[in-house]
Parts: structure tokens; C-alpha cells; sequence
């Protein structure tokens, strides 16, 4: 029997360019860990953030990565009760006191972080959708109290989080405007169901939004990008608007003229989902909105580009060029 496994680390804080393949001794599961082997793991912008020691995880070298991952049961603790040897499972983004990355061809979870992968789902498909739909769910639901009629927008919209945003908010009948750099994304922004896209690099944001909601101004903002970016459509506020952070794609410090917000009664809030997937309260209930929601054929998530175990770093360049529309996936043979 093999006891080791493939695992991709990191020895220094350098990007991606550092990720390597090691091979490391098989983990035992311990109390409720289980050990997956895993079929197919998914890239998010995080990941590349930890190798550079920016993100909210703060990385021991070496150090693994990667929160998404979908595969078959292997191995369970003794505190294990909801999962058997040979279940389909997919893992749901988290952050304990112990971390638990999953890009290898095995990975350890916690019991609390995995669930049953559905049935209409592929291997591909299943890594895919827990990140992309309860980031949105808790941003836009908890926190924003978005509902039918309200002026939702949402920059990098064909981002795969930025694609859950769209899905969510279109289920319940809000208005979605999507933000893109890339002419090349605007016929795929309305195809999955946004309403009006503006194009920030040719378009004046402010404008455009006015034009859009009849000068009323948005009501929620689920905005992955912050910095000047955020502070650029402020004076498109609706009455009572909320701005969700959840990222920090600009790159720059976000400095907001609070007078701005103060005038539109408007308020910005901080987001993490590893903060609300650390409620087990909160969980059960996204979870349970979403799956009713795949149930129904409501939900899908869309996978752009399939990689293998070795092309890894090929994929993060990849996502590195932005062009991607769905999902980028690593899939181990």
C-alpha cells in the first residue's frame, strides 16, 4: 500500500512560480478528519494571494494551499458519523485553527467542511460550486438584505464569484448591473443574466449607473475589487445603499470620503467567507438554500478550463491573463 502522497507547496513567499509537486506521507485521519482522495480541485484568486503571504491566511512554509476540492472518502476518524468509505464529497471553503488545503491527490478535512457531492454534478462541476455561490449567498442575503426590485452591482462580474452574485440575485428578481474591463465579456455578462454591463475601461461608471436605475442609484454593492475602484462609484449610491468588500483586486488602499456615504445614509462593510463558514448555524443554512436551489436546476456552476495535476501553475497563470468565464479546475487522473 503507497503511503505517500502528491501534494503542491510552497517553500518561500514568491507567487506561483514557487509551486512544486512534493511527495509527503500519507496523513491518518484523526477525531473528525477524513481523508479524501481527491479528483478535482479549484483555483481562486486567494490562493495566489497566500504564495505571496497577502492573504488572510497566513501561510507556514512550506505551505499547501487551496480551499476547494471534490473526491471520494477514503479514510475517516473515529469521530466521524455522517460520511462513509467510498462517498462523493466536496469540500466547503473554510479556515480553522488548523488549516486544510486540499490541492494534492489526497487531502485531510474536517468532517464540518464537507458535504455530499449532488448527484447532477461531475467531478468538475463539484469543486466548483460551494466558493462561487455562498460567498454571494452571505453577502448578498446576510449582510445586504437584497431583494426583488433592488439595483444590485456587481464589478468583475464574470469572475466565478462575481458569476454566483449574478445567479443569486437574478433568482430572486434584482436588477444586476455587472462591471467588466473586457469588451470581449460583455455578450457572456448578459447571457448568464446580467442586466446592464459597463465596461469601466471605455465607460463612465457613475453615468452608467444613473442611466441604469433612473437616477436612483444602486442598493447594494458586491464588490471584490475595492481601493480607488470603490471610491470611483460612491455618487451612485441609492438611499440606504450597502457596499460589501470582499476582496482587494485594485491593489491600492481603499480610502472612502465618508461625507459620501453619510449622504446617502449608505454604509460599507468588511467580508470574509471563512468568517461565516466557522458558524455552523449560518452554514446549515446557506448550504440548504443553495443545494434547493441546484435541486431545482436553478444553479450551476460554469467551469472554463480543466488542467492536470502537473499543469498547475499553468492554470494559476491563466488565471493570472484574466480571460477566463467560469471556473478554472485542476483535475487529477
Amino acid at each position: 500500500m503507497n503511503d505517500s502522497i502528491k501534494i503542491i507547496r510552497f517553500h518561500e513567499l514568491s507567487g506561483i512560480e514557487a509551486l512544486q509537486i512534493d511527495e509527503v506521507k500519507k496523513p491518518i485521519p484523526e477525531h473528525t478528519e477524513i481523508l479524501m482522495k481527491v479528483d478535482a480541485f479549484a483555483l481562486n484568486q486567494a490562493d495566489i494571494l497566500t504564495t505571496l503571504g497577502y492573504h488572510y491566511i497566513q501561510p507556514s512554509l512550506p505551505s499547501s494551499l487551496g480551499s476547494e476540492a471534490s473526491g471520494t472518502v477514503v479514510g475517516i476518524g473515529p469521530g466521524v458519523t455522517k460520511f462513509k468509505i467510498g462517498d462523493r464529497v466536496t469540500c466547503v471553503p473554510h479556515y480553522n485553527e488548523k488549516f486544510y488545503p486540499v490541492q494534492g491527490d489526497h487531502c485531510l478535512m474536517l468532517e464540518q467542511y464537507l458535504t455530499h457531492t449532488p448527484d447532477e454534478f461531475t467531478n468538475e462541476e463539484a469543486t466548483s460550486f460551494w466558493m462561487q455561490f455562498l460567498t454571494a449567498y452571505f453577502a448578498l442575503f446576510d449582510m445586504g438584505n437584497v431583494k426583488k426590485g433592488d439595483y444590485i452591482l456587481i464589478p468583475a462580474a464574470s469572475s466565478s464569484a462575481g458569476q454566483g452574485g449574478v445567479k443569486l440575485a437574478k433568482d430572486i428578481g434584482a436588477i444586476v448591473i455587472g462591471t467588466t474591463t473586457s469588451e470581449d465579456k460583455r455578450q457572456f455578462l448578459l447571457d448568464i443574466g446580467v442586466d446592464f454591463v459597463i465596461n469601466t475601461k471605455t465607460e463612465d461608471i457613475v453615468r452608467k449607473i444613473l442611466e441604469y436605475t433612473n437616477d436612483k442609484g444602486i442598493n447594494f454593492s458586491y464588490d471584490p475589487i475595492g481601493g480607488e475602484f470603490t471610491a470611483s462609484y460612491l455618487d451612485a449610491l441609492g438611499w440606504g445603499a450597502t457596499i460589501v468588500i470582499y476582496g482587494l483586486l485594485d491593489g491600492s488602499t481603499t480610502e472612502l470620503d465618508i461625507l459620501r456615504l453619510l449622504r446617502k445614509n449608505s454604509q460599507m462593510l468588511c467580508y470574509s467567507l471563512i468568517n461565516y463558514a466557522n458558524d455552523p448555524v449560518k452554514l446549515e443554512k446557506g448550504q440548504k438554500y443553495i443545494l434547493e436551489r441546484i435541486k431545482n436546476g436553478k444553479l450551476r456552476p460554469i467551469v472554463d478550463k480543466v488542467f492536470s495535476f502537473e499543469q498547475t501553475v499553468d492554470a494559476y497563470r491563466y488565471m493570472q491573463s484574466a480571460k477566463q468565464k467560469g471556473k478554472i479546475v485542476v483535475k487529477i487522473e
